[in-house]
């Protein structure tokens, strides 16, 4: 059976909506993201030089991890990864990987970027000073460039000390939220992506949210479906994305709502829901099974395209008869996509499971920004609903204090 809300609930929930939509309208002169959207082309214009660089090597690696890694890499996942530069987003602190990818590089041809908010991030400043004593030839002050705030921290003294070049990392934004920022166009920029194009997505779907009432608003009408949802016990957000290019994105979409949400309101009631990645049709195999026949306590967004014609269909042999082989004749891959992802869809509506369908006329710059700032308004109105601050991080800041005591015992 499908989850059914409960109707008092929705109306309490509804009563609230005239308010939030008042925030979500008021977010141009109160959210510096909207400040940043608008003046993005000059941002983009003081960048090319430095893009521009990066591009003469063969690799860039870039360090940071969280916020200051997965917008880039969400963005860039557009661009075909054997275009030169090759980018190495390092975003964790595994050393066999590191030094793998250390002896795999030439240092003499490849450019590093680190990005670091606070400059205090004890992960990014041990990669940094691990790729820079490890590389004996590379020169830091001409193959490198630090994003970090304007102000005194661990990674200007590092910058100081090795001679290296920094750029200002915002000081009005989180890290979550950076992605139309330096911290995301600049990997963009390096890679061949249309930045212009991916801000002036973000700005019209803000302005379509602006513009909308409180009964055509999706990003409120998103959020309050999941709080709704969430008030029944249905504990987890999944988002289920059939497109490759589509899976750092919900990666990045993971941080951004389990980071702004988990957290408790001034009562001391915890709220959030867990996000949870799913790619199609790869994951058909491995979690459709829990979907289907485990506990109801999943809600599901589908972000689906039918723009999968990269390939053309495929003839069969005379000698291939058998059935599940036939059924593909004079049909693409894409077909084979298209077809997947409908049947999903309609065995999940089947089968009752809460779920809403976002269909992508096409995954491009534009439309990625869309996609971006809407999930960040949906965010925004749940933590309104909830009552919680969606730009701290208390839990996170604690870990962070005690890795360091760690760090400093005997």
């Amino acid at each position: 059976m499908a989850t059914e809300l409960n109707p008092a609930l929705v109306k309490d929930l509804w009563n609230q909506a005239p308010d939030i939509f008042t925030y979500i309208k008021g977010l141009r002169a109160t959210w510096p993201v909207i400040a940043h959207l608008e003046k993005s082309q000059n941002t983009i214009n003081q960048l090319r030089p430095i893009a521009t660089a990066f591009q003469t090597y063969t690799d860039v690696v870039i360090l940071g991890t969280g916020g200051s890694s997965l917008g880039g890499q969400a963005l860039t996942a557009l661009e075909d990864d054997t275009k030169a530069p090759k980018l190495h987003f390092i975003d964790n602190i595994d050393s066999t990987t590191f030094h793998a990818l250390l002896t795999h590089l030439n240092p003499a041809t490849t450019g590093v970027l680190t990005i670091s908010k606070s400059g205090n991030t004890a992960e990014t400043l041990m990669q940094t000073l691990t790729l820079i004593q490890t590389w004996k030839t590379f020169q830091p002050a001409t193959q490198m460039r630090i994003i970090t705030e304007n102000k005194p921290n661990a990674m200007r003294d590092v910058a100081a000390t090795y001679g290296i070049p920094c750029l200002d990392h915002p000081d009005d934004v989180g890290g979550r939220f950076s992605v139309f920022t330096i911290v995301g166009l600049l990997p963009a920029m390096i890679k061949g992506i249309d930045v212009s194009a991916f801000c002036e997505g973000a700005l019209e779907a803000f302005q379509n949210a602006e513009n909308a009432t409180p009964e055509t608003c999706q990003a409120l009408a998103g959020a309050l479906i999941q709080v709704a949802h969430k008030h029944q016990n249905v504990s987890t957000t999944v988002l289920f994305a059939y497109s490759n290019q589509l899976s750092k994105f919900c990666e990045w979409f993971a941080q951004l709502w389990a980071e702004s949400l988990g957290k408790k309101d001034a009562a001391g009631t915890a709220h959030g829901t867990t996000p949870v990645k799913a790619i199609g049709a790869i994951d058909q195999h491995s979690q459709l099974q829990l979907y289907l026949g485990g506990p109801r306590d999943k809600f599901f967004t589908f972000l689906t395209t039918n723009d999968h014609q990269a390939l053309g269909p495929i003839t069969l042999s005379e000698t291939l008869t058998h059935p599940s082989v036939t059924a593909l004749n004079n049909r693409s891959m894409g077909d084979l996509m298209i077809a997947e992802q409908n049947a999903t869809l309609d065995t999940m509506r089947r089968h009752g499971c809460p779920l809403r369908h976002i269909t992508i006329e096409k995954i491009d710059e534009a439309n990625l920004g869309s996609l971006m700032m809407y999930f960040m308004l949906e965010t925004l109105a749940a933590a309104r609903f909830w009552n919680v601050d969606p730009f701290d991080q208390p839990a996170v800041e604690e870990g962070k204090i005690l890795a360091i005591q760690y760090l400093n015992k005997d």
